[in-house]
């Protein structure tokens, strides 16, 4: 906000030095810092997350309508500035939860950010390969049915409790997730 005012008493002083009738160039000016004030309005308002994103918390979510395997849900939320949702503790969860009963329904759910593909049972984010800490395993799960399971997903057949899939199964619907960044656009990381 000081920014903008210096900026404009800079305008107003470059201006006044060129020309006599300066009604103009103030009604601009004008325009322009209550455009700047109603930008920055809108970063700090609760429903700073692009269109189609869901807010919780500092964090913008969007859950996919369409469908896809574990690696190119990776791939596109990476192109839309974020990651394959990473779940820190139960709110979030349940939150998560809440809104994929509420968004468009896949047969096999949705996926998440956790898989063990780099070690068989050291489940890790692909946002950051930190160690799953929560988790929401439905009971006897992960098991690596057939030694191929190295995927996270919500299950929708399970109360959307999580379940290890292979990471192949198409049409899986998927989460992605992001923290605001500058210009009220979600940032990577």
């Amino acid at each position: 906000m000081i920014l903008s005012a210096i900026l404009v008493l800079c305008c107003i002083s470059m201006i006044a030095s060129n020309s006599c009738d300066i009604s103009k160039e103030k009604s601009m000016i004008s325009s322009m810092l209550q455009s700047i004030e109603k930008k920055m309005k809108e970063c700090s308002s609760n429903e700073n997350c692009p269109p189609g994103w869901k807010k919780y918390k500092n964090h913008c979510y969007f859950f996919s309508p369409d469908g896809k395997n574990w690696q190119d849900a990776v791939k596109q939320c990476k192109h839309m500035g974020g990651y394959l949702v990473k779940i820190t503790d139960s709110a979030e969860n349940s939150w998560v939860v809440d809104m994929l009963t509420k968004s468009v329904k896949h047969k096999w759910g949705s996926w998440m950010g956790s898989s063990d593909l780099k070690k068989e049972g050291d489940w890790r984010w692909v946002q950051d390969s930190s160690k799953v800490r929560f988790s929401q395993w439905l009971r006897g799960q992960p098991d690596n049915y057939g030694n191929n399971e190295d995927c996270g997903h919500f299950w929708p057949a399970h109360q959307y409790q999580w379940n290890d899939i292979p990471c192949s199964v198409d049409e899986m619907g998927y989460i992605c997730e992001s923290s605001y960044g500058s210009n009220c656009r979600p940032n990577k990381g």
